[in-house]
């Protein structure tokens, strides 16, 4: 992951933040945030950048967005992805340490990298040896070699440094004065965030055991239309995807992993449920989710019927702890006049794990869910035990 970013919700007071490594797919970022029970305005900042330390905490002159931020981070990780040449990875930060002003230009600046000259040297000295070797400054090329010899290549890196004004990074030096800007983001980001909720490698198997190592292989997002996954079968030489074989999956909903997979049959019903997942409000969502970290499913067809019957399910999106139920819930019981703000301090916890018990509710990552059918905050009322049958008011018989 390139870095991590901060979420927060722009009312202060609430002083509700998600964290988030990016890249990431926005469904997954959507989750750190249902999670986090930030559904209002937010502003968002840069965290934590270890490879580029430059980034940590800078502010923008306009506010990027996490689209944005997203695609930086793809950019990054491009950059520095190969171990073998760092080069492009010591360009950019050399290119950071100069005024930057938007997170426009701060994308912009990761093309065109091989402009930035970059030089293996730890110090101004190592330096200096590579300016004499190459004869960089111009008003020494006509010094007599027996004299070019003796000259201090201390001096001569200080020199050509002010001249062109470059840094040292990690045993590198890098000229960021000869970058020549590139203009690749201006108005459309050049790739959108991804939002898939699953995403699976798919391959058909070969005939032959020695044509696995050929063996080719594709990437299928969900939601998708039938169109889409036709052309992927076809490009596998398969009819239809089911006949293709699952080599990896991934899921953008926490609740749902491999383990509910069991074979390529499963991509159409994974994709009606992607299909509805995408179609929920926030608040929906958030409560799907929640319903499927509480109830006790095995099966695609038991989360396709959950999706299919939220409404029976009672929700409070809002609930961060136990303590924060049972004052809601004694709030929900007192008449209309009552002095709320009393409530303020009281730690109800153990009254919150007694009603949501006899309510069969449950407190969740995303708030508190009832089971289906039930009610998060109707009254508890006192049980009648039936008496011995010849218990007769008044005595006994």
């Amino acid at each position: 992951m390139a870095f991590e970013i901060a979420i927060n919700e722009r009312d202060v007071e609430s002083g509700k933040t998600a964290y988030v490594m990016l890249p990431a797919n926005k469904n997954e970022v959507i989750d750190a945030m249902d999670r986090a029970k930030i559904f209002g305005e937010t502003f968002v900042r840069i965290e934590n950048c270890d490879e580029f330390p430059e980034l940590n905490g800078f502010e923008f002159s306009e506010e990027p967005t996490i689209a944005e931020l997203n695609f930086l981070a793809k950019r990054l990780e491009e950059i520095s992805g190969d171990e073998e040449d760092i080069t492009p990875a010591i360009a950019y930060r050399a290119l950071l340490r100069k005024p930057l002003d938007s997170v426009k230009e701060a994308i912009n600046r990761t093309y065109d990298l091989d402009t930035v000259p970059v030089y293996p040297c730890k110090n101004v000295y190592a330096y200096g040896e590579i300016v004499l070797e190459n004869e960089m400054l111009e008003e020494l090329k006509d010094v007599p070699d027996e004299v070019y010899d003796l000259l201090d290549p201390d001096k001569a890196g200080r020199a050509m440094m002010e001249r062109e004004g470059g840094v040292f990074i990690n045993g590198y030096y890098a000229v960021a004065d000869s970058y020549e800007p590139a203009l690749v983001y201006d108005e459309e980001l050049p790739e959108p965030q991804e939002d898939w909720v699953f995403r699976l490698e798919v391959a058909s198997v070969p005939d032959k055991p020695e044509d696995f190592s050929r063996m080719k292989t594709e990437i299928l997002t969900l939601p998708a239309d039938e169109e889409y996954m036709q052309d992927i079968a076809e490009s596998l030489g398969e009819k239809h995807i089911d006949e293709c074989n699952i080599m990896k999956f991934e899921s953008a909903l926490p609740q749902i992993d491999d383990s509910a997979v069991e074979s390529a049959e499963d991509i159409y019903l994974l994709n009606e449920i992607a299909k509805k997942y995408s179609e929920l409000s926030r608040k929906d969502a958030a409560k799907f989710k929640a319903v499927l970290q509480n109830e006790n499913w095995n099966s695609l067809d038991e989360t396709e019927n959950i999706l299919k019957s939220l409404s029976g399910y009672d929700f409070d999106i809002s609930v961060t702890d136990a303590s924060d139920f049972g004052r809601k819930y004694l709030s929900k019981l007192m008449p209309p006049d009552f002095d709320r703000s009393l409530l303020k301090g009281v730690n109800a916890a153990e009254l919150s794990r007694n009603v949501l018990r006899a309510n069969g509710g449950v407190l969740t990552s995303y708030g508190a869910v009832s089971g289906y059918g039930g009610h998060l905050y109707s009254m508890i009322e006192t049980q009648i035990q039936e008496q011995d049958s010849d218990f007769k008011m008044g005595g006994m018989s």
